[in-house]
């Protein structure tokens, strides 16, 4: 039997990395937000002598163990205890790898709530989400989708609802950028200093009065992202010279512009374009 899911990429509003946790760990302060540029992620599920996984996918991505769709396979049924099957995952890949856009832990995501739906639910949603955070950050966020305020590493979860839809667009210049290298070049800078903590509030509220954001973007990463890659800078520079506002995604390096006026993303796009990047205009979800 074959089901399929969307699973949709994140971007991040605001992202204010505080100091290193004795466990190795960043906290966080996010605001979360899933966009409706997606991979589709197709799982085939049959009877089998014993447990095997298989994955495909059209895109540049590990297809064994190292997956994270996979790992979030293998995952799934160890935890629900479930031996007796074959699942063939397919991946067709739409979000830039390693572009600060939760890429691989949507897939993973979508692979768990297949999973459990295909398996009658056999886990409650707070099992789903433990188990996608010993997957990865992201991962629970990409479960529940739409708008969160992100806590801790990343894991714990406030459901934000907004009372408007934003238009976006998503600029990435082929570039990738690992999310451990983007820590550390972060402590480099910070050199051990106390940081001044920023804090979402004023965006909270603008997302629930469908207000305005763009003065309310951030991002602690831009300031060693964006001066050590120059095709995320020039992306910035084009977004915000077209009239959109631009802020980096996650880690990066992928660039994302925030447009009220729908001529001026179009506009913007065919610019970025013309420089050779992956571009996509897409809203919220």
């Amino acid at each position: 039997m074959k089901v399929s899911r969307e699973a949709y990429a994140k971007i991040n509003l605001f992202l204010s990395v505080g100091d290193k946790r004795p466990d190795g760990f960043h906290d966080i302060l996010s605001v979360m937000h899933a966009v409706s540029l997606s991979d589709t992620v197709t799982l085939e599920v049959e009877k089998a002598p014993e447990r095997t996984i298989s994955l495909k996918s059209d895109g540049d991505v590990p297809t064994g163990p190292s997956n994270l769709a996979w790992r979030a396979c293998e995952a799934f049924l160890r935890y629900a205890g479930i031996d007796d099957c074959k699942v063939d995952i397919r991946l067709e890949k739409r979000i830039p790898v390693a572009g600060g856009l939760a890429g691989g832990s949507t897939d993973a995501a979508a692979t768990l709530v297949l999973l459990n739906s295909f398996f009658g639910d056999v886990l409650p949603l707070p099992d789903l989400l433990n188990l996608g955070a010993g997957l990865g950050s992201d991962v629970p966020f990409c479960i529940l989708g739409g708008t969160v305020l992100a806590r801790g590493r990343g894991e714990k979860l406030t459901p934000i609802t907004p009372a408007g839809k934003y238009h976006f667009l998503i600029a990435n210049g082929g570039a990738s950028v690992s999310t451990a290298e983007a820590y550390r070049a972060l402590d480099g800078a910070r050199d051990g200093e106390a940081q001044t903590e920023v804090f979402p509030d004023p965006l909270i509220r603008a997302l629930k009065d469908g207000a305005p954001i763009d003065e309310y973007l951030f991002n602690s990463f831009e300031e060693v992202i964006l001066p050590s890659h120059p095709e995320a800078s020039r992306a910035h520079e084009l977004i915000r010279a077209s009239g959109g506002t631009p802020l980096l995604s996650g880690s990066g390096p992928s660039v994302f512009g925030v447009f009220d006026d729908l001529s001026n993303r179009d506009r913007t796009k065919k610019i970025l374009e013309k420089e050779n990047y992956l571009v996509c205009e897409c809203e919220s979800v």
